[in-house]
């Protein structure tokens, strides 16, 4: 499967999830440079507003899929959206036989993530989901 293809599923995927918060926002858009997908989005007309809400980056040639952030406004957060976001897009990872690496977190949402069962990487500050991680 193409990048392009791969992109697209993700960002399909992503929308239909997100969908119901998506329209509280103010604004918000899809941004796919390369091999890197934005979802953009504002609290207001302000452009200090202005946040990714996820970045991802595909890696087809070693088969990660990296969510590079995943920031949610707080009429989003405590309600287990951020998981269940890694949860449909482990799905899809899983699907085209990616691995899902999650990157440039807190130390706390590391933390908690490890305690779900998320595996330690080569790389720092970088988690592995895996089948057992509790994402729901």
């Amino acid at each position: 499967m193409k990048s392009n293809e791969i992109k697209e599923l993700l960002v399909a995927r992503i929308i239909y999830f997100l969908e119901p918060y998506l329209e509280k926002l103010h604004h918000y858009s899809i941004k796919e440079e390369g091999d890197k997908i934005e979802v953009i989005g504002a609290t207001d007309d302000k452009v200090t507003s202005v946040f990714v809400l996820v970045r991802i980056l595909i890696t087809e040639e070693f088969g990660k899929i990296y969510l590079a952030s995943l920031k949610l406004p707080d009429f989003m957060r405590h309600q287990g959206i951020g998981r269940k976001l890694i949860k449909v897009i482990f799905k899809l990872a899983t699907e085209l036989r990616f691995e899902l690496i999650i990157t440039l977190m807190t130390d706390s949402f590391y933390e908690n993530m490890k305690k779900r069962g998320a595996l330690e990487c080569e790389r720092p500050n970088s988690l592995k989901i895996v089948d057992s991680t509790m994402l729901d």
